[in-house]
């Protein structure tokens, strides 16, 4: 049994539970003999080791514990399935661990220090994802740059995708999204950077560029991460380090089918552990899905502003080019917020129907407006 299990049935507390198997003996010479497995086998070990060496061999791009676990339970499905605790002290054990743990440093901590806005994040929508241009890449005999476009479910699903396209554009982002909505389900909710693919303009102010109506249109809520801070959108800045260490660094490239032939090969084992792993929930009526030509949404107008908002992640800081003036930015648009909130984050959110920006700061889990205001825009 594992250590809850066993507190339940002693009706002790699961410290003490931990307390006791930590011992080797006791004065009466009960206790655990020290290498003896309480709930997994030899055997499932063997196989364990079995599998994750097949991976390795295999030189798949997936090596970690929910991959090997699902291969167990294709194998072996009337069997007991193995923990994925047991799974990884089981490659400690056997020094197959493939990947050595990020060094943790700008996140540490952000959330109580500087008050990142996470439960306003997850509440925003059910399903959200991120998207990103990887930085450009290039191959030998080649002087044009390589574009790669990324995109990542990390809440509700998990699925990474990643495709060649032909420059770091809206109308190639949109369309890897539109291919990909026909077979996995809408967001709710988009999470991407600051770039001028993204946000439309470089220096219009306040206004709502192609990528962000072609996602409104589609009832997805755009969430800019804050500018100047991957560590804001780790989703997606975690793969797209993924691909570089696992795609891009691993291989030399020549010509753009073989970037092509890696992607598609990386897709589609990051596929299959999506197509096991959610196969129930993806059963679900709610979710949608672009199915047909007539319902691609349009870049170039908002059909409507009925209920439609962008969200903004946003740190408060003074400005040099505002005299020292505490705010943030939003759409190139400078707005003044107390000097009392300078130094944290904050949550924005314009409401295109009512043309108003309501700024927040969440404390806690307890969110609180701090700033109600016009602001008009441009489409």
């Amino acid at each position: 049994m594992n250590k809850s299990e066993i507190a339940r049935r002693l009706n002790v507390s699961r410290p003490t539970i931990i307390d006791w198997l930590e011992k080797k003996e006791y004065e009466d010479e009960r206790g655990w003999k020290e290498g003896v497995k309480r709930t997994h086998t030899d055997m499932e070990e063997d196989r364990i080791v079995e599998l994750k060496q097949k991976r390795i061999e295999e030189k798949k791009f997936f090596l970690g514990a929910p991959h090997v676990q699902m291969d167990y339970n294709k194998l072996y499905p009337n069997d007991p399935l193995p923990s994925l605790w047991f799974m990884n002290e089981t490659f400690r054990r056997h020094n197959l661990q493939t990947h050595e743990p990020k060094k943790r440093t700008k996140g540490q901590n952000i959330v109580a220090r500087l008050k990142f806005p996470i439960k306003s994040i997850v509440t925003l929508g059910r399903i959200q994802q991120a998207s990103d241009f990887i930085g450009k890449k290039f191959i030998k005999g080649r002087t044009e740059p390589i574009s790669i476009f990324s995109t990542s479910y990390y809440q509700q699903f998990q699925l990474y995708q990643i495709w060649r396209v032909g420059s770091e554009t809206a109308e190639y982002a949109t369309n890897c999204l539109q291919s990909l909505w026909q077979t996995t389900p809408v967001p709710h909710v988009m999470r991407i950077d600051n770039g001028m693919t993204f946000r439309g303009t470089g220096r219009g102010e306040a206004h709502v560029g192609r990528f962000v109506k072609f996602l409104l249109n589609t009832n997805v809520t755009p969430l800019f991460s804050a500018p100047y801070q991957s560590y804001t959108n780790p989703h997606v800045e975690g793969h797209n380090r993924t691909f570089t260490e696992k795609v891009w660094s691993k291989n030399f490239f020549t010509s753009e089918e073989e970037i092509d032939c890696e992607c598609n090969r990386f897709n589609t084992e990051s596929r299959e552990y999506f197509d096991y792993a959610f196969k129930e929930r993806m059963n679900e009526r709610s979710l949608r899905y672009l199915t047909n030509e007539e319902q691609t949404p349009s870049m170039d107008i908002l059909r409507s502003t009925k209920g439609k908002k962008i969200c903004f992640i946003r740190y408060v800081e003074r400005w040099n080019e505002h005299n020292r003036t505490c705010g943030i930015v939003v759409l190139n648009r400078f707005v003044n917020l107390p000097e009392s909130f300078v130094n944290q984050y904050v949550f924005v959110t314009l409401n295109l129907e009512t043309t108003t920006l309501s700024v927040c700061s969440e404390d806690n889990g307890v969110s609180t407006e701090i700033l109600c205001q016009r602001f008009p825009f441009t489409v």
